[in-house]
């Protein structure tokens, strides 16, 4: 199974809706909850804590149906959900972590991972093909993201990307140019649609012709192009 890590270093730029928005795009995609701070999509969508992450941590590693078999549906998305509470999450994850990890490497399709805001980066992060880092274009952001890129080069197996989110002074080629990693997409602020998904909206309403989904639309692209080759970032 192919893995894309969201993550934020600060702020609440909108990992969430971003994840669910771009495993719609995706061939056989499923969002992963690894937000330590506590899932919201069991609460946001009207769903179960079981099943979830804390059964397929449990299941046995050759199970016929693999992750699909822990999933529920979260506006026409299959997610496995985490536990809500900080506690929770934090306990799972350090005590099945790496029993999740396996499950999900080996398992078919791809793993969009909600890591919601990033610190250590844990065993399901460390196993991302492409980490995405969703930052807004605004000095205190981008020099936070400098702080911890080289980190982050080394603990994660396969690519660094950015994904800067509304508006602000630095375009991406300035960006990238400054930072040494590939942007891969500008989203736009659309708090009409971010509304509509944390309220429980489906991914597959009329929200599939706004702003923010056109735009992970696009996204989704470079993500299957960067899964087949890896990306360079334009320093020139």
């Amino acid at each position: 199974m192919r893995i894309v890590t969201l993550a934020s270093l600060r702020g609440a730029p909108g990992v969430t809706t971003t994840a669910l928005l771009l495993a719609s795009t995706l061939n056989e995609a499923v969002v992963v909850e690894a937000d330590l701070d506590g899932g919201v999509l069991a609460i946001r969508y009207g769903l179960g804590r079981e099943p979830g992450l804390a059964t397929l941590a449990a299941s046995g590693p050759d199970v016929g149906e693999g992750w699909r078999a822990h999933a529920q549906e979260a506006g026409g998305v299959p997610v496995l959900v985490g536990p809500d509470a900080p506690t929770s999450s934090a306990a799972l994850w350090r005590s099945a972590g790496e029993q999740i990890t396996q499950r999900i490497v080996t398992g078919a399709g791809t793993a969009v991972v909600d890591a919601g805001r990033l610190r250590t980066p844990g065993p399901v992060v460390a196993a991302s093909d492409l980490l995405l880092l969703l930052v807004c274009p605004v000095a205190e952001q981008l020099v936070a993201l400098t702080h911890v890129l080289a980190s982050l080069r080394q603990s994660v197996r396969g690519e660094v990307a950015v994904i800067l989110v509304g508006e602000g002074p630095y375009r991406i080629s300035e960006v990238e140019r400054s930072i040494g990693v590939p942007v891969f997409a500008a989203l736009p602020q659309d708090r009409d649609s971010a509304e509509s998904l944390r309220t429980g909206a489906g991914v597959n309403t009329r929200l599939a012709r706004s702003r923010l989904a056109r735009a992970v639309t696009a996204l989704g692209a470079c993500v299957n192009a960067a899964l087949v080759e890896p990306v360079e970032a334009d320093v020139s």
